[in-house]
């Protein structure tokens, strides 16, 4: 028998009731699982909208603060604003790619007759232990033009190769090419693999920095572009690449020598990483390496599937770069400044060995660090005062051989200085020394 509606105080001619009583609608029922979506896309949305305006607004602000507003402003340009400018991109903008651009772009300096014929039978570059400190040459942002260390920085450079320069083995056309590499990979990088390319500011800024370099290092540039005065950096550039061009399809060859390089500087970069990651590293690598150079040094052609496995990767990191991280509030240095008592410094990333890396608590504590040593990797400190942690002078820089020499030299760096003023433009006619 069923349950009578006596039981429950309900006459059967009672209607049932329809609607809950008021205090029943007065209850604050949780969101439903629409409204949790709505509120995630809300703040979604206001995430990559907060991190898109805020990716612009650094650049923008400089831009404004040095006026260079448009193309016709460039050619004010001097050579301490354009040292600022591409100080700000490597340190703020674009740190890691920017430092691998340089990194790439010595690889393809490497990949050229005479560079690579001169670097195997003199350099130590074409020995596995020591082509790990040689990453070190080209770190010109780090200085204002007119301060010590970046003269002494070109003065260092100008005695590594003056003695290959007076025997022939390089000639003004080698040094314009490996000047040109260095400020056009920058450029190349951020435009195909970063979160933004470069803006004409910047462009301008990279090819006025490296023109006055250019300068200091004494190239010729009339006898090779048969001219030695541009409107701003990005024509200069510009000539230079129309010229670069040209001089890989007569030097850009597999010869022995850049054979024999490429061998050395992929076993460098492999065994930088964790044997099991080497062959996907590999692969990557001549991905990244291009057809031109890949010929040059021997490599082999890699197969469709791994290409667009990388350039997935790349695509991935630019779009989260973009809109789903905030802009860098401290810059990201990768040298310290000279120490005051010894005038060392410390350099503070590295690919296999640690040199000039001083042994502190992050760098042999830290999340890196032991990244690092459970894949077998070398600690700052690990090897004693082999790979110098006490950090480098400039008279360090170099093959082993002239480690110590060129003192006299680098006492004499000022004199570079005097070439040009620092509110001068890099396009003015340098004075004469």
């Amino acid at each position: 028998m069923g349950i009578s509606t006596y039981a429950w105080g309900i006459n059967a001619s009672t209607p049932i009731i329809t609607s809950p009583p008021s205090w029943i609608s007065a209850i604050q029922l949780p969101p439903t699982a629409t409204s949790w979506a709505s509120y995630a896309a809300v703040g979604i949305v206001g995430y990559v909208s907060l991190c898109s305006a805020l990716r612009f607004t650094r650049i923008k602000r400089l831009k404004r603060k040095l006026g260079f507003t448009d193309r016709a402003s460039l050619s004010r340009m001097t050579i301490e604003e354009a040292q600022a400018i591409a100080k700000h991109a490597m340190y703020y903008e674009f740190p890691i790619f920017y430092d691998l651009s340089l990194r790439f772009a010595l690889l393809k300096t490497y990949a050229v007759k005479n560079v690579a014929k001169t670097l195997v039978s003199v350099s130590d570059l074409a020995k596995t232990e020591q082509a790990p400190k040689r990453y070190l040459l080209l770190l010109f942002a780090q200085f204002r033009p007119h301060d010590d260390e970046f003269l002494k920085a070109v003065a260092r450079m100008n005695f590594l190769h003056a003695p290959y320069i007076k025997s022939g083995k390089i000639l003004n056309e080698d040094l314009l090419y490996v000047l040109w590499a260095s400020m056009a990979e920058p450029v190349r990088f951020m435009r195909l693999y970063e979160w933004r390319a470069l803006t004409d500011m910047e462009h301008a800024a990279v090819g006025a920095l490296w023109k006055h370099i250019g300068d200091l290092m004494g190239i010729d540039y009339e006898v090779e572009l048969g001219r030695n005065t541009w409107a701003d950096g990005i024509e200069f550039m510009d000539h230079v690449t129309a010229w670069a061009s040209a001089y890989e399809d007569k030097y850009m060859h597999p010869y022995p020598e850049v054979r024999k390089l490429g061998e050395v500087l992929m076993d460098l970069l492999l065994t930088s990483y964790p044997k099991f990651a080497r062959p996907m590293t590999h692969q990557i690598s001549l991905v990244l390496t291009g057809d031109r150079m890949r010929h040059a040094f021997g490599f082999p052609e890699p197969g469709v599937a791994i290409t667009q496995f990388t350039y997935t990767l790349l695509l991935g990191r630019m779009l989260a770069m973009r809109f789903l991280s905030l802009p860098r509030f401290f810059p990201v240095s990768n040298l310290s400044e000279p120490d005051p008592k010894t005038g060392r410094m410390y350099h503070y990333q590295y690919m296999k060995e640690p040199w000039y890396n001083p042994p502190t608590w992050k760098a042999r504590w830290g999340l890196e660090a032991w990244f690092f040593w459970i894949f077998g990797g070398i600690l700052p400190g690990d090897k004693g005062a082999a790979l110098k942690p006490e950090g480098f002078l400039f008279t360090d820089i170099g093959p082993k051989y002239r480690m110590g020499k060129g003192s006299e030299e680098i006492a004499k760096a000022g004199h570079l200085g005097k070439l040009r003023a620092a509110d001068e433009s890099p396009f003015t006619v340098i004075k004469k020394a």
